[in-house]
């Protein structure tokens, strides 16, 4: 697992327009911190860019993406954030790209999706190890045979499926987060809670699509990510 450096998308949307980025130039360059509706605590963060649905943050621990969504009402505010266009921007690459969205696509067995939701929840262990402030061995220890877990179900799933890869992609957050953590390790500065947050977002979001309730804004944020991932391609 050290060997396999991972990868985690970032979603990118259109920019926004110059008079914004005029009105928010001088905020941008001040670290600040940032906390979610969910009282997750983003502290000492620059804001480096804001895109239609979210802020891309910069802290110690590196680069990512908080979703408007997941913001107070007054921080939505204060970087202009409209729900009615970024809904819009969803319909239209939900129309752009259905072949590869979740709608239409042909179900899981039951068999196949409930060993697909056991290995996603097979990583709560992961995740309840990394908040306990484990070290980097200890999370190793306990996620390679989790990851072959992983290894052998992707072999199950069909290559071009979405689902496929935002599975693929669930697990390689967390090998990125081993990378993240002995860096940590070595230089000290922030524990990596960006990369374990971007690993616990695209967990949750398959969660949900496999289990056929997902709400209107984790559409948007699928979407988003689907169409970020469509780009690198």
């Amino acid at each position: 697992m050290e060997r396999k450096s991972g990868r985690i998308r970032r979603v990118k949307y259109g920019p926004i327009t110059l008079a914004i980025l005029a009105a928010l130039s001088a905020s941008l360059a001040l670290a600040e911190d940032f906390k979610t509706i969910n009282g997750k605590e983003y502290k000492n963060a620059t804001v480096s860019r804001v895109e239609a649905d979210g802020l891309v943050l910069k802290t110690k621990s590196g680069i990512l993406k908080v979703y408007f969504v997941e913001l107070p009402k007054e921080v939505q505010e204060r970087f202009h954030y409209n729900a009615a266009t970024v809904a819009a921007q969803s319909r239209e690459s939900a129309n752009v790209a259905a072949t590869s969205g979740i709608e239409g696509l042909p179900p899981f067995s039951v068999e196949l999706k409930d060993e697909v939701l056991n290995a996603l929840k097979m990583t709560d262990r992961l995740d309840a190890l990394y908040k306990g402030g484990c070290s980097s061995a200890e999370f190793i220890d306990a996620a390679v045979p989790i990851e072959s877990v992983f290894i052998n179900l992707l072999k199950k799933l069909s290559k071009g499926d979405p689902r496929r890869d935002l599975f693929a992609n669930t697990f390689e957050a967390y090998q990125q987060l081993v990378l993240a953590m002995k860096a940590y390790e070595q230089s000290g500065g922030q524990r990596p809670d960006a990369t374990i947050a971007a690993a616990g977002l695209r967990k949750h979001l398959l969660t949900r699509i496999l289990e056929g309730n997902m709400t209107p804004e984790e559409k948007n944020v699928y979407y988003a990510w689907r169409k970020a991932t469509e780009t690198d391609r």
